[in-house]
């Protein structure tokens, strides 16, 4: 397993793709070459055939959901599928990138763009982060603002908005602590639309993601997009969990051994990172899957054991109805049984049965390393290669030039001073000022250098949510990818 090692520029609109963008048509040449084998057969069927209708499904329910939530659905049909995906939050513009990269491959390949919607993750936060600044104050703090009640580790596709005032004052609250900003963040205008979606869901994400479809779209970029909750509820990825549970102690070995190679490794002592092993528990051995009940909202892990034919499941102490593997999934929808893969298994099920060309973040596409091996060891195929894609957009707010190595030459000057008062003194006894003063000089200098590289460093952070950021800044950042691309 190689060990890829990629970090995000520090410098303002830098781009990182790897391999670079102009790459994507050899990419996508080289993988659908790979995934034409009617040879490997998954639970009964030809990859080839599960890869046709898993792409069709995904397409029709992109198109199915996108109708439903009244809003105008792509044209164009193709036989190549370029997709990516993220949760539905309020990401960095970094992560918004995908959208606008995958948007501009597609025009340029005649491809299908499909972005998925990870809403069987959880919220990490229910805050926007925001750095308080004022203009000639060095000092810079950052404060979490609450957009709504925190409710605990619920999935996005069930998670609601628990206190509708805290929401519908969010934008009001942020503008009181961004109006000394030199510029107008896009969030008023991104919340305005936000509050138009609460008309129509009472769900968090789902408010979110339909939001930031709606600036896509003025800004030229119009993607076809799915929940995963929705994919996961069509046939061919029902097929393909039903694969991995009809053979779970196969995958759960290589999926842990792989797991255990990686750290070793990367130097890794946490046996939770990139992801926690699957556990076993006697005869039951934990599925990559998260599993819950309508009516329950807390994902939990998947528990499963096979015996004479029939499969057995459970999360936590509860157990689910013992079923034959055909009867499997229609069987727990009808009952209200929801199950959803998890980080690895998503883009396993996303690169290997609907994508020509999966892009990542940097994240993503390093974790995924793992998943080219599970793929390998597991399918007997080796995996399809993916793109990362991935920039730096800093607030253009003003801060000073200091940095640890100035703060650290007036440091070294002040125990100079201290503990070498001789060095000090002007010979000839013309000194212009004492060395109290030069000390108590030296301690303010010190003191506004640290305040000013403090507050720099969290004014070069890129990880502040993208409504953070002005409109123009944003569109322009954002559309340099349609332009060069297209």
């Amino acid at each position: 397993m190689r060990r890829m090692r990629l970090r995000a520029s520090p410098e303002d609109r830098a781009v990182l793709a790897e391999p670079p963008l102009t790459e994507a048509g050899r990419l996508l040449e080289s993988n659908q070459h790979l995934l034409d084998r009617p040879d490997i057969v998954v639970l009964g069927r030809p990859l080839t055939e599960l890869r046709r209708e898993a792409r069709a499904a995904a397409v029709g329910a992109a198109r199915a959901y996108l109708r439903e939530a009244g809003e105008p659905v792509p044209e164009g049909d193709g036989d190549v599928l370029l997709v990516t995906g993220h949760q539905p939050e309020l990401f960095h513009p970094g992560v918004w990138v995908k959208n606008f990269g995958l948007c501009a491959l597609a025009r340029r390949h005649r491809a299908v763009a499909l972005s998925l919607i990870i809403d069987s993750d959880a919220p990490k936060s229910t805050t926007l982060r925001i750095p308080l600044w004022k203009e000639h104050e060095p000092a810079v703090k950052l404060v979490q603002v609450p957009f709504d009640y925190w409710h605990g580790e619920i999935p996005y596709e069930e998670r609601t908005v628990q206190n509708e005032d805290v929401f519908a004052s969010f934008a009001q609250r942020v503008r009181a602590l961004t109006q000394n900003w030199p510029f107008e963040p896009l969030l008023p205008a991104f919340w305005d639309e936000v509050m138009l979606q609460a008309r129509r869901t009472a769900l968090l994400g789902e408010r979110f993601a339909a939001a930031r479809r709606g600036f896509e779209r003025r800004w030229g970029c119009q993607n076809l997009e799915v929940p995963l909750s929705r994919l996961m509820g069509t046939e061919p990825a029902g097929h393909f969990i039903c694969h991995v549970l009809a053979d779970i102690e196969r995958f759960q070995g290589i999926y842990n051994d792989v797991l255990g190679g990686y750290r070793l490794q990367s130097g890794i002592r946490s046996r939770n990172h990139p992801v926690p092993d699957l556990a076993r528990e006697g005869d039951w051995l934990e599925a990559p899957f998260w599993a819950w009940q309508a009516g329950d909202r807390r994902r939990r892990r998947l528990f499963a054991r096979m015996s004479a034919g029939t499969i057995h499941l459970r999360t936590g102490d509860q157990d689910w109805p013992a079923l034959p593997l055909q009867e499997l999934l229609q069987t727990l929808a009808a009952a209200g049984c929801k199950i959803r893969t998890r980080a690895l298994t998503t883009t396993m099920y996303a690169r290997l049965f609907l994508a020509d060309l999966f892009t990542h973040g940097i994240g993503g596409g390093i974790y995924d390393e793992v998943t080219d091996d599970i793929i390998r060891r597991f399918y007997g195929i080796e995996a399809p290669a993916f793109l990362i894609l991935s920039a730096t957009l800093l607030l253009p707010i003003p801060h000073g030039n200091a940095d640890e190595r100035i703060c650290g030459e007036l440091a070294h000057a002040l125990r100079d001073l201290r503990w070498n008062p001789q060095r000090h003194i002007v010979v000839g006894g013309h000194a212009t000022e004492s060395l109290r003063q030069h000390e108590l000089a030296l301690k303010r200098r010190l003191q506004s250098c640290r305040a000013e590289a403090a507050a720099g460093q969290i004014l070069r952070r890129r990880d502040f949510g993208f409504c953070l950021y002005p409109a123009p800044a944003l569109r322009t950042f954002l559309r340099q990818f349609l332009d060069e691309l297209t």
